[in-house]
């Protein structure tokens, strides 16, 4: 979901590749993440007829100017005369909240736009490039003659709106997980005390996370012994999210209304997942608390256990297009066991908790043999005070 490195804006004048500009339209969508969902991550960057540089914006928040308006909003006709515009999604073709950016682009006397993606929303695809193309305005794919450079900047771009690519091709809820561990993997004592393994500035930084997703998704295990807040505690992010608790017998709903949660959220922005079969009980134990989170009924497997597919897919009908798994390590491992997990951030401290007595993240899950070990792909990395972070997916294809 973040860039590790934001790229600073150069002077305006400033000469530039047409690598060097995709980068920091890539560079420039990253500073929407707390805000688009569940529109897509865009940055957008101009270039005048000499390649040099004009002004750039990004989709600042849902419902808010699109990345190309914010871009050219501030320049003039004869600024944007044979300019070239660079966009990391398809500019849209539709009306919704805002107008079609393709439509709007079409009335400047721009001479080209090169778009990273195709956008994958059948609203669009393929339908914004021609609304260029009948203005008279070239309109293509980002490409590269540099085959290495040109395989970085593709990557970038599907990872700049990951979440949203996930949810058009899938129809699924993006998942990212967060654990924070020691060097030796361990995330508890035996006890269930985990506070606090890692330092300060890694604590910031996953409040900015948080802020980055839909919905916060733990296992009843972390609410009964922590009873935490789950809510976004960071000095520049003013944002209210939402929770998702894992609870298949729905055993807490007696003592929702004594919970932290009940208090720091609105009812209807928590969502306990509980067994299909607890329906009854459920409601009767619902019948009787003056508060009450917004139930969701999830499928169980041979066992007894909640089904994830399932549970993910009840969440999407929801509107929750992403959920960042924070624990504990019996949710975190059944996610990963279960291949469900699409982006990891794995926040290390420079400390031992030894194996005889802790709990490691991935304690139920089975790897028999080399050939078949679960592989982080485009792995990148992040020091924050003494601690490691470490983030990169789990899925070949978005």
């Amino acid at each position: 979901m973040e860039l590790i490195t934001t790229l600073p804006i150069p002077a305006r004048g400033t000469l530039l590749t047409a690598e060097q500009a995709m980068l920091l339209a890539i560079s420039e969508a990253y500073k929407g993440a707390t805000g688009a969902s569940p529109n897509p991550l865009v940055g957008s960057v101009v270039l005048d007829e000499q390649s040099r540089f004009l002004a750039c914006g990004y989709h600042e928040f849902y419902g808010g100017p699109h990345a190309e308006v914010n871009a050219v909003k501030n320049l003039a006709n004869e600024d944007l005369r044979n300019a070239h515009v660079f966009v990391t999604l398809e500019p849209c073709a539709h009306e919704g909240k805002t107008p079609s950016c393709a439509k709007m682009l079409a009335k400047f006397p721009i001479k080209k736009v090169t778009f990273g993606l195709i956008d994958p929303n059948p609203l669009v695809a393929g339908q914004g490039a021609d609304i260029l193309r009948q203005a008279g305005i070239e309109a293509e794919v980002f490409s590269s003659a540099n085959p290495g450079l040109a395989q970085e900047i593709k990557i970038k771009l599907e990872e700049v709106c990951e979440a949203f690519l996930w949810n058009f091709r899938h129809k699924k809820t993006f998942v990212a997980l967060k654990m924070a561990s020691s060097l030796d993997g361990q995330v508890a004592l035996r006890s269930g005390e985990s506070q606090w393994i890692t330092g300060p500035q890694s604590r910031e930084y996953v409040h900015y996370l948080r802020a980055c997703y839909d919905a916060i998704l733990v296992g009843k295990g972390t609410i009964e012994f922590d009873n935490p807040s789950l809510d976004i505690r960071h000095s520049e992010i003013k944002k209210k999210n939402k929770v998702v608790v894992i609870d298949g017998e729905g055993e807490l709903l007696t003592r929702y209304a004594k919970l932290k949660l009940s208090t720091l959220h609105a009812n209807d922005d928590v969502f306990w997942c509980v067994a299909k079969e607890m329906r009854e009980q459920v409601e009767h134990t619902l019948a009787q608390n003056s508060v009450r989170p917004q139930i969701v009924y999830v499928a169980t497997k041979v066992g007894g256990d909640l089904d994830l597919q399932d549970l993910l897919a009840q969440l999407y009908t929801k509107g929750l297009r992403s959920a960042l798994v924070e624990g504990g390590a019996l949710t975190a491992s059944s996610f990963i066991e279960h291949g469900l997990v699409n982006r990891l951030y794995l926040f290390q401290a420079p400390i031992l908790m030894g194996s005889g007595g802790s709990k490691s993240w991935t304690e139920t899950v089975r790897v028999p043999v080399m050939a078949e070990k679960i592989q982080l792909k485009n792995p990148r990395h992040l020091t924050l005070g003494d601690d490691f972070m470490i983030t990169g997916t789990f899925k070949k294809d978005l």
